[in-house]
């Protein structure tokens, strides 16, 4: 289960970051996750406020997620601990969370629905 546990806001994308932690027991892939500004969801609108994971990188339990707003590569590194930290990055040149946007959320993907090609199902028809 992610959780943030960090937060920092800066009018400068590259010094603008969320920082998250695996706190289940179990890994968790990014994949389906997105991090929502209290603005995004009153607005009715996704962005700026906004990030959903595309990666299926799987984050050990007690690992941590740094994701930053400014550009860079996906990688792992250390924290000064000697903890495993990933390092994701929103590519973005405008900051994400300013001052006035409030709380941030963490949402997970709790079902998915895939039509398949073989199978399709049209909703209505009889």
């Amino acid at each position: 289960m992610l959780r943030i546990v960090g937060l920092q806001r800066d009018p400068i994308p590259e010094r603008e970051f969320v920082l998250l932690q695996n706190q289940g027991s179990m890994r968790v892939t990014l994949r389906g996750h997105a991090i929502l500004s209290e603005m995004a969801i009153s607005s009715n609108r996704l962005s700026p406020g906004a990030f959903a994971f595309s990666v299926e990188e799987s984050i050990p339990s007690g690992m941590y997620v740094l994701l930053r707003t400014g550009f860079g590569e996906p990688k792992w590194g250390k924290t000064k601990e000697g903890q495993l930290v990933y390092h994701a990055f929103m590519n973005r040149a405008e900051v994400a969370w300013p001052q006035e946007s409030g709380a941030l959320h963490v949402l997970k993907t709790q079902h998915t629905f895939s039509e398949r090609a073989s199978d399709p199902v049209s909703i209505g028809s009889r």
